[in-house]
């Protein structure tokens, strides 16, 4: 065999694993999408309201209740001692929080607004490219291990390799656990999350109610 023939193969064999690896994370992450409750049905959700309780310490649990509305509305808030405060906000303009010296609510510098899409729903017209790495174990359930990235941004998702529920994700910032799926109006949430930052630390945010397509007044995002 010529040395280029070999080569030639070689590239093949590589370029074909590439493509093999992109087409099968685009359908470990649709499938995922369509068992949760359908991409069509995804799309035709333009507001959540969800409450529940943040749990951030043995002796520290706040009820939180969050307004989400398409496409970056968005309000995070915590009752503290009777009172309900600010955590995150965001306008339609600017990221507002509540400063505790000041008493007041305040613009926050540099505020990137989420998405009210996953990152996933429609990822290659986000710019986003995505990977598949492997299988992991996560607390004895096998997963496909997916990267998405755009420029510098990577976040890594493990999908159940028996029913594609998502098991957790990881950024640059933290880890996230999800568990006790249920479904509302047909679509599936995780009612327990457990995030572990980067830089030590855990959170328990456990959900109670989440309202699908709820019409929510324009004055919740003023700050």
């Amino acid at each position: 065999m010529r040395f280029d023939l070999r080569v030639k193969i070689l590239f093949f064999i590589v370029f074909a694993s590439l493509i093999g690896q992109a087409q099968t994370a685009e359908q470990i992450i649709h499938q995922h999408l369509e068992n949760s409750g359908g991409i069509s049905n995804w799309k035709k959700l333009n507001s959540l309201i969800i409450k529940g309780d943040a749990v951030l310490g043995l002796e520290e649990s706040y009820p939180m209740t969050i307004y989400h509305r398409r496409p970056y509305d968005k309000k995070v808030t915590f009752m503290v001692q009777g009172k309900e405060m600010l955590n995150e906000g965001f306008d339609g303009k600017n990221g507002w929080t509540y400063n505790e010296i000041s008493g007041k609510n305040e613009v926050l510098i540099g505020y990137e607004p989420d998405s009210f899409d996953s990152d996933m729903m429609d990822f290659q017209k986000k710019g986003f490219t995505a990977v598949y790495t492997g299988k992991a174990n996560f607390e004895g359930k096998e997963c496909y291990k997916v990267e998405l990235t755009k420029n510098v941004n990577k976040v890594t998702y493990c999908f159940s390799t028996k029913d594609y529920t998502l098991l957790w994700e990881e950024n640059q910032e933290e880890k996230l656990m999800y568990y006790d799926y249920k479904k509302f109006n047909g679509l599936e949430f995780a009612t327990r999350i457990v995030g572990q930052p980067k830089e030590g630390g855990e959170y328990v945010i456990q959900f109670s109610s989440i309202q699908i397509n709820p019409t929510i007044d324009d004055k919740v995002f003023k700050f």
